[in-house]
């Protein structure tokens, strides 16, 4: 299968994790070790420290690596600390960062349209994907607002996050779950038949995770090998290539 990472990290975090991939070189040595063709990545300081020092660290480490796909984390627009929208948004072309990120508990704000009303009328238009993780009462209240908004949510529960994200998948056809930390026994294949396997994609969550638990889980699913291919990396790239930036 061709895999294609929604949610891998690298850089050297202030507690490190089992594996510790520095740089971009060593991230792709990795991937090579693990059977992943390519990835949407992010450095941990987007978190660990800044989205404004992140955000620089992941263009810079993955400018000369075509299979690593950079994305930037998100700041209110109206601390005016990445600029203004319309300035983001072509820094974003300007670089062809393609996926959002937000860490709204880190970062210290709220996730909604009071907040980025602004950033996700643009990201809807545009069909910007936005990843987020398994903070659910605020996907609850955002996705009223904007049902049309590419929300991948990242991270959730190894035991299982369906009772949260069941009711969302079935109102609003935009939102999709990662695979990294679900390991419900047969998740994946139930998942699948109930919402179509173009809601799932591959992601690894590495770090702190490891890539190969998500890659197995999904090798091992009991669902049809055209729906694995889409799970893999089929539908990352169509919702790339959606991106009007």
């Amino acid at each position: 299968m061709h895999f294609f990472d929604c949610n891998l990290g690298f850089g050297r975090p202030i507690n490190a994790p089992a594996t510790v991939i520095p740089t971009a070189r060593a991230l792709l040595d990795e991937m090579d070790f693990c059977g992943l063709a390519e990835a949407l990545v992010y450095h941990v300081s987007v978190h660990l420290e800044s989205p404004q020092t992140g955000n620089r660290l992941t263009l810079q480490h993955t400018r000369d690596h075509p299979r690593l796909h950079p994305t930037w984390a998100v700041l209110p627009p109206q601390t005016g600390e990445l600029g203004t929208v319309d300035r983001f948004l072509t820094d974003m072309r300007a670089h062809r960062v393609k996926a959002l990120r937000a860490y709204p508990e880190e970062h210290r704000y709220l996730l909604n349209a009071l907040t980025f009303g602004s950033l996700f009328e643009e990201t809807v238009a545009r069909r910007i994907p936005f990843i987020v993780g398994p903070h659910w009462p605020a996907i609850a209240q955002l996705l009223p607002d904007f049902p049309d908004l590419t929300l991948i949510v990242v991270g959730h529960s190894d035991w299982g996050d369906d009772r949260y994200f069941r009711p969302l998948l079935e109102r609003y056809p935009r939102l999709h779950i990662d695979t990294s930390n679900y390991q419900t026994p047969d998740g994946i294949a139930e998942l699948a038949r109930a919402y179509g396997a173009e809601r799932i994609l591959y992601g690894s969550g590495f770090p702190p995770l490891q890539i190969g638990g998500a890659l197995l889980t999904l090798a091992r699913a009991d669902i049809a090998d055209a729906a694995k291919q889409a799970i893999a990396g089929e539908n990352l790239r169509r919702l790339l290539g959606e991106v009007n930036l």
